[in-house]
């Protein structure tokens, strides 16, 4: 199996999704803050101008000739000095568009000159008599431009509606307006570098101990250290274990076959010595004894490849079997099988105990167990199987006899291969010793010992699905 490498790095990925969603908000964040600092900036600008339309409409008088005087005009000093930026007006639409006003008083300021207003401004005072109405409008200097309050209202005495205005050059608001969203997007130009650079800093300074274990995985690779080394946080810990735990199972995969390859070829060489010899001290080899040593070299060689494929089926991943789907069949086989003994199976075992493992590897486990179980005692089995009290994710299968049973020191004998303590019984000895290499193989343990009922007692330790 090979693995394509992503042609984008893990840190460029993170810093460009940080990036994806940051730069959009901070300019967002910047356009939202000009929108408010203009909004603040003209409500502070219009306040003078609505007092002092307020103001002109309180003191203008209309006297009998219709004519328009204004008893009190604005105290600032610039509605004095022409031409000063700061202006007022009372007049008249003379309805034609685009057109000055027709000027009824009018400030110092103006220096005789009259405001324009655009038809869009006149019908909006037009809809909204007597409310302050807010708009621009071109001023009577050169490049000036104003921001004007108005309001539309019959003057006792009067007719006809007067338009009311004060208006102010904006242009130095305007340009305070434009250096701050100029100031504003620069720090957040400058903020969003600041925040990929503390994202690409944190990502690398976060992942530093993932390129740490990429590094000494190399060692590994390279022969420099025989595992991964080295502390890392509790998130990479786990990883590192398994690793190590994969180092470790390759190696032990490695010495196994070696083993198994040395024990074939150790328990094939005594055969095949006997029949090289007799080959040679005589005319003619007996069959007899060709065919027992090449039963035995048969079972040596059957024995070392169930091992192997123990082995392998030891670690392998997602594989389960019900304990009950193996127990029950041979409830009901044994009895038939060893029919002059009238047996008698006792079962207790826990409410759905699952192997981990392969079905082939417990049936041979339980399998030749209970039919050694059956084969020595005289008329009673007993199987209890329950969850390991030591360790919940291990499974503790026992079975008795209340036959003759085994001396201690006969234990470590009956689990060696071929070892058959008793030759008038039927068998190639080698049960008990694909029992224990099997539990094994499952990281898992095989103990003999006296039982309670007077026979043997085999225990087997196992791996099970999940942990109570």
């Amino acid at each position: 199996m090979t693995t394509t490498r992503h042609p984008r790095s893990l840190v460029t990925g993170l810093v460009r999704g940080a990036a994806m969603w940051a730069v959009p908000i901070l300019i967002i964040s910047a356009v939202v803050l000009t929108w408010l600092y203009r909004t603040t900036t003209y409500r502070i600008f219009d306040d003078p101008l609505d007092s002092a339309v307020t103001s002109l409409i309180a003191s203008v008088d209309v006297d009998a000739n219709g004519a328009v005087a204004v008893s009190r005009e604005p105290l600032d000093p610039r509605y004095q000095r022409a031409l000063s930026g700061r202006y007022w007006l009372i007049g008249q639409s003379n309805g034609e568009a685009r057109a000055p006003l027709r000027i009824l008083a009018a400030s110092r300021s103006l220096y005789g000159e009259s405001l324009v207003l655009e038809p869009p401004v006149l019908r909006n005072l037009k809809s909204n008599m007597g409310e302050a109405v807010r708009a621009s409008s071109r001023g009577v200097d050169t490049g000036e431009t104003l921001r004007i309050v108005a309001r539309q209202v019959i003057l006792p005495g009067t007719e006809q509606p007067v338009i009311v205005l004060a208006g102010a050059d904006k242009r130095a608001a305007t340009r305070d307006i434009q250096r701050f969203a100029v100031t504003a997007l620069a720090l957040m130009a400058a903020l969003c570098l600041a925040l990929i650079f503390a994202v690409y800093t944190q990502v690398r300074v976060g992942l530093s101990p993932l390129f740490t274990l990429r590094n000494k995985v190399a060692d590994v690779r390279e022969g420099k250290s025989a595992q991964v080394e080295g502390v890392y946080p509790p998130e990479i810990a786990p990883l590192a274990e398994e690793l190590n735990s994969l180092i470790s199972h390759n190696k032990n995969i490695v010495e196994r076959a070696r083993t198994h390859v040395g024990n074939l070829a150790h328990a094939l060489k005594t055969p095949l010595a006997v029949l090289q010899n007799e080959a040679q001290s005589g005319p003619q080899t007996p069959s007899a004894l060709v065919a027992k040593q090449t039963e035995i070299m048969h079972q040596q060689v059957d024995h070392h490849l169930r091992r192997a494929r123990a082995a392998a089926r030891g670690q392998s991943i997602g594989v389960t079997t019900p304990l009950a789907d193996v127990i029950d069949p041979l409830m009901r086989t044994l009895p038939r099988i060893y029919r002059d003994k009238d047996l008698y199976i006792d079962v207790d075992t826990e409410t759905a105990l699952v192997f981990r493992g392969a079905k082939q590897d417990i049936e041979d486990m339980v399998g030749n167990l209970m039919d050694n179980a059956a084969k020595w005692t005289k008329t009673d089995i007993k199987v209890r199987a329950e969850t390991d009290k030591n360790r919940s994710d291990m499974m503790r299968i026992i079975i008795e006899d209340n036959g003759a049973g085994l001396d201690p020191k006969e234990y470590e004998e009956a689990l060696k291969r071929g070892a058959r303590l008793d030759e008038a019984t039927p068998g190639s000895g080698l049960g008990l010793a694909i029992v224990d290499d099997l539990a094994r193989a499952y990281k898992g343990q095989f103990h003999l010992s006296r039982s309670e009922m007077g026979g043997l007692q085999a225990e087997l330790i196992l791996p099970k699905v999940g942990a109570s």
